[in-house]
């Protein structure tokens, strides 16, 4: 009956070491499972942060590029308001000496009775290209621009 016992004790002690190898691999499988988890998640969380930094570097580069777009803009704007007063001086200044010579004219009754009419005109164009173009320089605005703003 000891031998029985003995054999079957054996066989007991087999079966517990092969479930308890079986529970090891078990294990063994959880951890490397477990492990490539960790690693695939560690792996994802750089990879999003990378396409994070790089969206953003993208982002903060167009952003930069529009914002000195934006400057040139407004540099031309200024330059176009600065010309465009320039010629509204010149032209002001060009129709005010016209309109004085003609007035001038007018009021003279020599020139009608003489028929000056051409010495007039030589003395208009002259006159009237005597004015500096100014182009180079900024004018301020006028009274009349400042009352209308």
């Amino acid at each position: 009956e000891l031998i029985n016992e003995n054999v079957r004790l054996n066989e007991e002690i087999e079966r517990m070491q092969e479930k308890l190898k079986e529970f090891s691999q078990i294990e063994e499988t959880l951890r490397s499972a477990l492990l490539n988890a960790q690693k695939s998640a560690e792996e994802m969380k750089e990879k999003v942060e990378s396409e994070a930094k790089i969206i953003i570097e993208k982002a903060e580069l167009e952003a930069k590029s529009l914002k000195q777009q934006v400057f040139q803009r407004e540099d031309l704007v200024k330059n176009e308001i600065d010309n465009l007063r320039r010629y509204k001086y010149n032209f002001k200044e060009k129709f005010k000496s016209m309109l004085n010579l003609y007035l001038k004219m007018i009021e003279n009754e020599d020139f009608e009775e003489k028929g000056n009419y051409k010495i007039e005109e030589e003395v208009s164009k002259e006159k009237t290209n005597e004015l500096p173009l100014e182009q180079n320089s900024k004018i301020e605005e006028t009274k009349d621009e400042q009352q209308y703003r």
